[in-house]
């Protein structure tokens, strides 16, 4: 791993579909032009969060990183707040790589796109059809199917949702499921006829009933352990509700099963749904593809772990060096 502190911070603005865009670029020491990185982080993150970490890495490695609020979070323009809506992070990551292009600093023929956790898949997505992307990292991620968003809600409602002995059973979690996008659909309702926007905690220590389920986007001990502390650093512990509806709209099955680009996923038994991310990685088309299996590993120490985000970030920066041309 190269030497930490190898970059110059600098805050930046830039246009996403009619609202403003708030980020920060980790420009490495040196001149340019550098390779480039956009990243995207977790379910409801902040710039701050996992892709500060990665982005400060990469920038050690010698990539010129962008990290960025999505619309509706953060120090970024857009309402109603705390939208949890994947396309539009993904929008708001290809209005990225448009503002790099704009960049003296950049080479506008090496940008790379490194995604953690829900952020991974997406930036898979995102590869399959912006060829402004060279090579697509994912990292611990949250792969959108059906089975995945059923680990989802069996995570907020059990403390071991690997268990399958004392999970909840598909039907339970179809229920629940089918009752939160019920609520979702009574939430966008009541803001299309008042202009009212219902909102409830994004994370919550506890969990949820099997049978009614948590009026929290993700309940329990599991999340919280991460999120948690968060909460006592200024993130925003609220989305809106009627978000849920766009979220769980949301697949990455087709993208990645056509996606062309050499790519790279970290994952491990302990992180979320270790069968998801299989069947993502033997979709992909490409021969350029490879799998690093790190067990022993669980999803949230990829997050911010400084040494598991020192190893995990020089596999990228490999990754991303063997496609330099």
């Amino acid at each position: 791993m190269a030497k930490h502190g190898n970059y110059i911070p600098e805050k930046v603005t830039f246009p996403s579909h009619g609202e403003d865009v708030v980020g920060v670029i980790y420009r490495p020491k040196g001149d340019g032009p550098f390779p480039a990185v956009v990243l995207l982080g977790p379910y409801s993150f902040e710039k701050e969060q996992a892709p500060t970490h990665y982005a400060t890495r990469m920038a050690d490695e010698g990539f010129l990183a962008l990290v960025f609020d999505p619309r509706t979070v953060g120090e970024s323009g857009g309402t109603p707040r705390r939208l949890e809506n994947p396309k539009m992070k993904n929008e708001d990551a290809v209005s990225a790589l448009d503002y790099l292009l704009t960049r003296p600093d950049v080479d506008s023929g090496r940008i790379f796109g490194l995604g953690i956790c829900q952020g991974g898949p997406e930036m898979l997505d995102i590869a399959s059809y912006d060829d402004r992307i060279k090579a697509v990292t994912s990292i611990t991620g949250y792969y959108r199917d059906r089975e995945t968003d059923l680990f989802m809600i069996a995570a907020g409602v059990t403390e071991n949702p690997f268990d399958k002995a004392n999970a909840p059973t598909t039907e339970e979690l179809e229920a629940l499921l089918a009752a939160r996008l019920e609520r979702a659909r009574d939430a966008k309702a009541r803001y299309e006829a008042t202009g009212e926007v219902v909102y409830r905690p994004l994370v919550a220590p506890e969990l949820g009933d099997r049978k009614t389920g948590s009026e929290a986007g993700l309940p329990g001990p599991l999340v919280w352990s991460w999120y948690g502390p968060w909460t006592l650093k200024g993130w925003e512990n609220r989305y809106a509700v009627m978000s849920d509806l766009d979220h769980f709209d949301y697949t990455t099955v087709p993208s990645v099963a056509k996606l062309d680009k050499p790519a790279l996923i970290v994952h491990s038994d302990m992180c979320m749904n270790p069968a998801a991310a299989r069947r993502h990685f033997e979709s992909i088309p490409t021969k350029d593809k490879r799998l690093i299996w790190e067990n022993g590993t669980d999803h949230f120490q990829y997050y911010e772990q400084p040494d598991v985000v020192d190893r995990t970030a020089g596999h990228a920066a490999d990754w991303f060096r063997e496609h330099m041309a």
